[in-house]
């Protein structure tokens, strides 16, 4: 983003003696500081600053989208989360949110101070390296859709995992166990809030007390709340399988029939596609970035993937001196055509300082996406869907484990990290 530049008449400075040139010069620096001042004090009282203390302009100030256009920000929000930085993902309808801590467990509240809140005490599933959380929200934001396993003091699971519902009152409601004769339940992802997931069955017999051979790991297609297996495949017969220890990633939509698309990431190249009803398939996707951040398109058409562009070097740790980091330039983002692999668009950049891709986040009429973007600085940006272009950005915030999202409606878009929420309005303005 160029600075903006002040541009006086042409002949300006001929047209004042030059006795008054020093004295003309302060009385435009002491008005265009007023007037600095005045913004920065209107901008202040336009945005909601709820559960928050102490001063916090300057971070208003670098979470304002620029230049102008369709987002703009509305609140802050300091949110009563005691144990921060992973992942906070808020619940469709705004007033709740769950994060899932390593340790800690499961947490899920209200966003406001006074409502109900709850720490479900288990070991947690998140990852800062895998952005995958067996975790989502109901569509009618009453409950969240997750699991649990029991596991030994040293964490090797006892079991297979157990799918729940946990409310922000501490309500702990089994769904139906979820079986297969080629083992046990290891992984899931929830899809659309619905109970539909796609699963793994008989991939992580090492984690287990005591170890237990995979000789058929599968994956499956299930709804939960039935405790139904929809469709079921060994990785084995899958031509070109990928490794079952190497899943990474998955995106997902349902169609207008109700059925289900699933786009999943292996390690180091391997993307494959699972439409129900038919034999999933490797795709001529071709992105061998270690911990791909990416989402479906809206119709599941096009899948919009992050580059995890980062400087190189080396990290120093307890404060010894370390080397500055060396810039590299590459791709930021590309949307490319789920099936065929073709690239429609890229965004490419430099990044100066270290850096990770978040999982982006689309509009829900496909219209805009919310990117992480590297440059002099770590940057959140809105994007045009059709062509990539960079509508508006704004200073990523210091906060942990940032997640970045759009209401149901598309009118709101947000971003949390740790213990803190900032909310933008969407509007129609190009």
């Amino acid at each position: 983003m160029q600075p903006a530049r002040f541009t006086f008449p042409y002949g300006f400075a001929g047209m004042i003696p030059s006795s008054e040139i020093g004295e003309q010069a302060l009385f435009i620096s002491t008005l265009l500081a007023a007037l600095s001042i005045s913004f920065a004090s209107a901008a202040m009282a336009s945005h909601e600053l709820i559960g928050c203390t102490g001063d916090w302009t300057k971070t208003i100030e670098s979470l304002e989208p620029r230049p102008a256009g369709p987002m703009n920000l509305s609140a802050i929000r300091c949110l009563p989360i005691f144990h921060d930085g992973y992942p906070v993902y808020l619940s469709p309808d705004g007033s709740k949110a769950f994060t899932s801590h390593a340790i800690k467990g499961l947490w899920v509240g209200s966003i406001d101070r006074a409502g109900a809140n709850y720490t479900f005490p288990m070991h947690g599933f998140s990852s800062l390296w895998t952005p995958i959380v067996p975790f989502e929200w109901l569509p009618d934001s009453s409950a969240v859709l997750g699991v649990a396993q029991d596991k030994d003091r040293s964490g090797f699971a006892l079991g297979g995992l157990q799918p729940y519902l946990f409310t922000e009152t501490g309500g702990q409601t089994p769904l139906p166990v979820l079986t297969h004769p080629n083992g046990p339940l290891d992984e899931i992802f929830w899809i659309g809030g619905t109970g539909l997931a796609f699963t793994t069955f008989g991939t992580r017999g090492s984690y287990y007390n005591p170890e237990h051979e995979d000789p058929h790991p599968t994956i499956a297609l299930v709804d939960a709340k039935a405790g139904r297996v929809l469709d079921a495949v060994e990785l084995a017969t899958i031509p070109t399988p990928p490794d079952y220890r190497r899943f990474v990633a998955a995106s997902s939509r349902i169609d207008r029939s109700g059925r289900l698309r699933v786009l999943t990431a292996w390690r180091p190249d391997i993307w494959m596609l699972w439409d129900q009803g038919k034999k999933p398939r490797i795709l001529p996707i071709h992105n061998k970035i270690m911990h791909p951040r990416y989402a479906l398109s809206m119709d599941g058409n096009n899948v919009l993937i992050m580059g995890n562009l980062s400087a190189t070097g080396l990290i120093c740790e307890f404060g010894n001196p370390c080397p500055p980091p060396t810039p590299q330039s590459g791709m930021i983002a590309e949307l490319r055509e789920v099936v065929s692999g073709r690239l429609i668009w890229s965004i490419t950049g430099k990044a100066d300082d270290f850096s990770i891709s978040r999982v982006p986040a689309i509009s829900p009429d496909n219209r805009y996406a919310l990117i992480t973007m590297q440059s002099e600085k770590e940057y959140v940006t809105l994007v045009s869907m059709t062509d990539g272009s960079v509508l508006q950005r704004f200073e990523m915030p210091g906060w942990a484990s940032p997640t970045l999202g759009f209401s149901p409606d598309g009118k709101e878009a947000w971003i949390t990290g740790g213990s803190v929420m900032a909310t933008f309005t969407i509007g129609t303005q190009q």
